[in-house]
């Protein structure tokens, strides 16, 4: 959404949009801004910012959590005349969250009986199942990174 003509892109996955807004006179540039969600998003932008290249907008606005946050920075805020305190507010999305949330069993969705069907070649569990879907744990010798060293 947005003001009349101006659109959100999505550019590289469904967490990362950016907005172009024209050009105030003529002859000017542009202005592109940019808000992304997660991690791996933030970590391009971190790169992008940090290189010698720069980065390509003039604003970001960034979520560590993928999709954005429940009640985030991003979401619509409370009409202060409705009274609604904040916790309120938040325990109202998070049951309105929960309320969507319809479990059932992955073997009941008739997507994946087809996929078990179409593809595997057999139920699940079964062996054809076992060596396409399935993976083995082994344990390793190696120490694993310190992830407080990591370069962003």
């Amino acid at each position: 959404g947005g003001a009349v003509g101006l659109v959100w892109k999505q550019v590289r996955n469904s967490d990362f949009h950016e907005l172009t807004l024209p050009a105030l006179e003529e002859g000017g540039k542009g202005v592109k801004i940019a808000r992304c969600n997660g991690f791996r998003n933030i970590q391009n932008i971190i790169r992008q910012v940090k290189s010698a290249k720069g980065c390509q907008y003039k604003l970001v606005e960034v979520m560590a959590c993928p999709q954005g946050c429940i009640n985030g920075g991003g979401q619509i805020r409370a009409d202060e005349a409705s009274g609604e305190a904040p916790k309120e507010r938040l325990e109202r999305a998070k049951q309105v969250y929960r309320a969507s949330q319809t479990p059932r069993k992955p073997t009941e969705n008739p997507g994946v009986a087809s996929v078990y069907r179409d593809y595997v070649g057999g139920g699940p569990f079964s062996e054809a199942a076992r060596m396409l879907l399935h993976t083995q744990y082994h344990a390793r010798d190696e120490t694993l990174l310190n992830p407080l060293q990591i370069k962003w």
